[in-house]
């Protein structure tokens, strides 16, 4: 007889409590990051009519939220890396993505797509390392 409510789970990183594996951005990275999305934000402010959630979600505001915690965290660990998972390149995209649609600065989106180029190219070689 089958034993109803019992069931396997599989985890992300192969090990119970182990965090996902995330490449480190440097803090001039980071701080790259947060002001290609900052500009991204603006730009939808001004130019999309979106409502908040829109804009904060189109802009990449998720992951400024989360790379501002973490950061917090690595500053009070003394860490200077802060740590960025490779499924959250998709919202640096999404912002660069948006500030070339709606017009953003064009010293700001080259600065968007490198980091984009890098961070792939991060995400690429952790993924090496891993398997």
């Amino acid at each position: 007889m089958p034993i109803f409510g019992a069931r396997r789970r599989t985890k992300a990183s192969g090990h119970a409590g182990e965090p996902p594996p995330a490449f480190e951005l440097s803090v001039p990275e980071y701080r790259a990051v947060v002001r290609v999305i900052e500009h991204a934000r603006a730009c939808l402010v001004l130019r999309s009519g979106s409502d908040a959630a829109t804009i904060h979600n189109a802009s990449g505001g998720e992951l400024a939220s989360l790379l501002h915690q973490r950061a917090s965290a690595a500053r009070a660990r003394g860490v200077r890396e802060v740590p960025m998972l490779p499924g959250e390149i998709r919202h640096l995209e999404a912002a660069v993505l948006n500030l070339e649609s709606y017009g953003g600065h064009e010293t700001v989106l080259c600065e968007g797509y490198a980091l984009l180029e890098h961070c792939e190219a991060l995400a690429a070689a952790l993924s090496r390392r891993s398997t």
